[in-house]
């Protein structure tokens, strides 16, 4: 029999929505299909996105840090379980529309410890010793979702998540922007009559940003667009110095809104007063619950 396409859905929603790997998210959709159909065999491809976030000083210095990391992952059963099957080949045939191939596929059993690229990131110097109470606390809610904090899967997590945590700590940053922000304002003459005749318009494009929803505590990331009138009298901002900026209001608890607001009022005194801040990000709070739509994206 022809299995519906809502029951699939259904079948790997009830094993994604737990804390999860792809593999073994993979194993478990392939297994329970298996279980509950009887079929000859069942085939499972996982296309996975990974957000890959940076760590708080690289990314100053890394403009091309690629924010989102893609894997292929499969598992087999019955007529699939030998990844070298015939079936598999029939399969994929079917796939490459998609432009899957078998050679960027991870099968089952494959020895692959660094799926997620958070796991072996560097952790940011400006973090200290970890506060083994946070580590604890976490633990605890682990353990209140039904997982054992102790399985091997598991005994990092804690720490790791406490670590990445700490990037948003509400610090205070050494932002040296060519001397603007730290007492040098006064010396923009900002108070100045502009000659309207004079304004030249000035836009930066694509300045990308990471930070974390302070509602759900869960990253959001995206690309911020500024565009400024600039008088006669103030010089344009470079490139560098706009995307510092950036950095330092998105690397916090935040929400889209302030996040767009907080830009454009620290910009506005560098240029004379006409700036435009766009702010274009998709929230991880969109995919993981509410309307649960994955590529959703707000600006």
């Amino acid at each position: 029999r022809v299995v519906g396409l809502s029951k699939l859905s259904r079948v790997a929603d009830v094993f994604a929505k737990r804390l999860q790997e792809p593999q073994r998210l993979a194993n478990e959709v392939c297994s329970a299909l298996h279980h509950g159909i009887k079929p000859a065999g069942v085939a499972v491809v996982l296309q996975c996105t990974h957000i890959h976030f940076p760590d708080i000083e690289s990314v100053f210095l890394d403009s091309n840090h690629q924010g989102l990391v893609k894997i292929l992952v499969s598992a087999g059963s019955g007529v699939f379980e030998n990844k070298n099957a015939d079936e598999w080949a029939d399969f994929f045939s079917l796939l490459k529309f998609r432009g899957i191939s078998m050679e960027k596929v991870h099968f089952r059993g494959s020895s692959d410890s660094s799926w997620c690229p958070s796991q072996s990131a560097k952790v940011s110097s400006k973090i200290g010793t970890v506060n083994p109470a946070m580590v604890t606390a976490v633990a605890s809610i682990i353990k209140s979702l039904g997982e054992d904090p102790l399985r091997k899967e598991l005994r990092g997590t804690p720490s790791r998540f406490v670590k990445w945590l700490m990037n948003f700590q509400n610090c205070n940053f050494d932002m040296k922007l060519n001397g603007f922000l730290n007492g040098g304002i006064d010396s923009l003459t900002a108070n100045k009559e502009v000659d309207m005749n004079n304004k030249k318009i000035c836009s930066e494009l694509n300045l990308t940003f990471w930070s974390q929803c302070e509602h759900h505590l869960l990253p959001f990331h995206g690309v911020v667009h500024i565009g400024y009138i600039l008088s006669d009298g103030f010089s344009p901002i470079g490139k560098s110095l706009l995307q510092s900026i950036v950095h330092f209001y998105g690397f916090k608890l935040q929400v889209q809104e302030r996040l767009t607001r907080q830009i454009a009022e620290t910009i506005s005194p560098l240029i004379g007063g006409d700036v435009i801040v766009v702010v274009e990000a998709s929230h991880t709070c969109m995919i993981s619950r509410g309307i649960e739509k994955f590529g959703s994206s707000t600006a």
